[in-house]
């Protein structure tokens, strides 16, 4: 009799096996038919080159954005590693490859802890996606390209599966070891679930029994706290208040900054808020499910909390006539930590696992409706996926190339556009030293990721320490005027002698114009390309030796 128990035993651990592995490819699937776009998606442009010259110091030296503080150490020890022996178009993809394998199997546990049926792990995915993609505030993304917080949301997923299961302990130490890679997103998840805790009243566990895991979770996100501390260190206050200005208002107000944000994106956000609370309202009485809800509750606090922080300072201004700057400066320190960034991640994951949770709840007593409710689900899943392949197909170019404005002055596609970018970065790679130091076109973000040489400043490559975002808004005044004429004519809207002056003061030596853009013909020797049928969209001029310092 054992033995037939032991084998018996064997054979279901083999096939829950099977089926976990089975759950877990298909959810790849589906966060890889969501995501799989081209490299380099918008944060690989910037996160990969970093990790490449964490790595590699020499390469594109006295770039800004690359010589900058480092802010995710743990991410660039991990991982960043791969790009000493890989390209960056393979490292993406082998970062992508690591990261949604580690994000199907933590959403996967997660998701079976709330609801222990087959299948439902990967309905509870797609409407994770369709949540993430469709009625989100602040731009908030989960699954996507390679970068510290898809690590980081694998930690938290896995944090929120031991909430469910009443393991508060784990939960903390996961989610403090989240903070390593990425220290706000492993930080507002340790918030969250501390006031989720408050919020068990008597069946919460006490507090004494909490502080050795707390203890372990904050030495567990030194490697990301600390690097975060260390980035204005010596820095005079009023340095610091200018940058965080510059940082909030003038580059990611479209992540930070409430009153700033879309109408349409505050209205749909609005709904997912009202359809959780009503969800987490009927599943009141299951402990488990609801300890996972009083973490989203967490989220969605200390996204008022920052709506608050918003509307009190946009009235006090108001009140006081203040000055566009004056109010900027007095806000922007608290603005920065990206209030509404887990409530944007989080309410997704809470309707997702709520309405699988409620379908499977019905299939006893109303079979026919959760039927027709798990149809419509599905439906709406695999219309979310359709919808964007179909958007990638009309665009067929990487998420880095397209989130820039390429519009150009004279027709010509995205497509076009990016296989001319491509040709010119080729030819600066093989063709210039590679210490060269470049003055590249406003409407890009990838010249390092395909010329591999070092650039003035880009838009997108924002440092994160204060002395290096203001040396970085600096630039960006110099070479890119916010005016019309040099919006719409790049670097051409300079005359060949400012372009001289602007090459001897940031000591570079190769200008890349934008031909799309340009409105006349710059006067510098021309490098590249020899012919105008090689390259119609880009030129590079070399700055002649007169003008180095």
């Amino acid at each position: 009799m054992p033995e037939n128990a032991t084998a018996a035993d064997e054979s279901q651990r083999g096939s829950n096996s099977r089926l976990a592995a089975f759950e877990i490819a298909w959810i790849f699937l589906i966060f890889f038919i969501f995501a799989g776009s081209l490299p380099p998606d918008v944060g690989e442009s910037h996160y990969l080159v970093k990790a490449k010259h964490y790595w590699q110091p020499a390469w594109c030296a006295e770039d800004l954005f690359l010589e900058s503080r480092d802010a995710h150490t743990a991410f660039y020890w991990t991982f960043g590693w791969v790009t000493k022996f890989f390209s960056l178009t393979a490292t993406a993809w082998i970062g992508r490859v690591v990261t949604w394998l580690l994000l199907a199997w933590s959403w996967r546990r997660l998701s079976w802890a709330v609801v222990p049926r087959p299948l439902m792990s990967l309905l509870s995915a797609g409407l994770l996606l369709l949540c993430l993609r469709q009625l989100h505030l602040a731009g908030e993304w989960v699954i996507g390209g390679v970068e510290a917080k898809g690590f980081a949301y694998v930690l938290v997923f896995l944090a929120l599966q031991a909430i469910v299961k009443d393991r508060w302990r784990a939960a903390l130490i996961l989610a403090g070891a989240a903070g390593a890679f990425h220290v706000l997103v492993g930080g507002w998840t340790v918030v969250a679930i501390g006031m989720a805790w408050l919020m068990c009243g008597s069946s919460r566990p006490r507090l004494m029994t909490l502080l050795p895991a707390a203890a372990i979770g904050l030495l567990l996100s030194l490697p990301g706290l600390w690097p975060a501390l260390a980035l204005n260190q010596g820095v005079p206050k009023d340095v610091a208040h200018e940058a965080a200005r510059i940082y909030v208002f003038e580059r990611l107000a479209h992540h930070l900054v409430y009153s700033q944000f879309p109408a349409v994106n505050i209205a749909r956000f609005q709904l997912l808020v009202v359809a959780w609370a009503v969800i987490a309202w009927l599943q009141r009485r299951e402990p488990s499910v609801t300890r996972l809800q009083r973490v989203v509750a967490g989220t969605i606090v200390i996204a008022l909390i920052g709506v608050v922080i918003d509307q009190a300072f946009v009235i006090r201004a108001n009140m006081l006539d203040q000055s566009p700057d004056e109010y900027e400066r007095a806000v922007a320190g608290l603005l920065r930590y990206y209030w509404y960034r887990m409530s944007d991640s989080l309410v997704p994951v809470g309707v997702a696992l709520a309405a699988v949770w409620g379908i499977t709840k019905l299939q006893t007593s109303k079979p026919a409706l959760a039927a027709g409710l798990s149809m419509a689900a599905i439906l709406l899943s695999v219309a979310n996926l359709a919808e964007v392949n179909y958007q990638r197909r009309l665009l067929p170019v990487p998420p880095a190339i397209v989130q820039p404005n390429i519009e150009s002055t004279r027709p010509i596609t995205a497509k076009m556009w990016w296989q001319d970018w491509q040709a010119v970065c080729d030819w600066v790679a093989q063709e210039t030293p590679a210490d060269a130091l470049f003055l590249t076109p406003r409407e890009q973000q990838t010249f390092k990721w395909y010329a591999g040489r070092a650039e003035i400043a880009t838009r997108k490559d924002v440092p994160q320490d204060a002395r290096g975002l203001m040396e970085w808004k600096q630039r960006l005044t110099d070479i890119y005027p916010r005016d019309p004429e040099h919006h719409l004519h790049d670097l051409a809207a300079f005359s060949d002698a400012e372009l001289l002056d602007l090459a001897r003061k940031y000591r570079a030596s190769y200008i890349v114009a934008d031909l799309t853009r340009a409105q006349r013909r710059i006067g510098l020797p021309q490098v590249y390309p020899v012919l105008v049928e090689d390259n119609s969209s880009f030129a590079v001029y070399r700055v002649p030796e007169a003008a180095a310092p």
